[in-house]
């Protein structure tokens, strides 16, 4: 067994691709003198960020992370004694504007928590995908030695 575990959000391969010509495109810009590299650097990195959480599990420690291009940033906090970790459904809401225009999109993911001291928690990860939500929270609860609690299915 690992003695830390990571999760991270998966961004596509399209994202990255762009990130890294942004990339290569603001190195450019700076290297002939123009200031507008910043701008596109600092777009390439958001493009490529990857948030998550990490846990020490002989230290009992966790951390949120953000990740760019593999390098993980995250301070870390003394882990709870978890209760249960929990699997539900949840919509995440973007809003898309052009001038005038708005449109409220609404998609359905899966988030999985790690419950202690009855009602607070950690959101540990999140996925549109309800198989690798599980795949996740079972590993946690077998790692974590606990129960998985699933309300992906309650009434609404």
């Amino acid at each position: 067994m690992h003695p830390k575990l990571h999760y991270l959000k998966h961004i596509s391969k399209v994202k990255i691709a762009f990130s890294i010509i942004l990339g290569l495109l603001s190195i450019y810009l700076l290297y002939s003198g123009t200031l507008f590299g910043l701008i596109l650097l600092g777009a390439a990195l958001k493009l490529s960020l990857r948030e998550g959480i990490e846990i020490a599990l002989e230290g009992k420690a966790y951390r949120k992370i953000y990740s760019v291009m593999g390098l993980k940033v995250g301070v870390w906090k003394p882990l709870p004694e978890i209760e249960y970790v929990s699997i539900f459904e949840t919509k995440k809401k973007s809003r898309a504007r052009v001038i005038a225009a708005q449109a409220d999109l609404a998609f359905t993911i899966f988030r999985v928590n790690l419950f202690y001291e009855q009602n607070k928690h950690i959101t540990a990860y999140e996925s549109e995908d309800k198989v690798e939500g599980f795949k996740v929270a079972e590993h946690l609860a077998m790692v974590l030695d606990s129960k998985i609690h699933d309300a992906t299915n309650a009434a609404r």
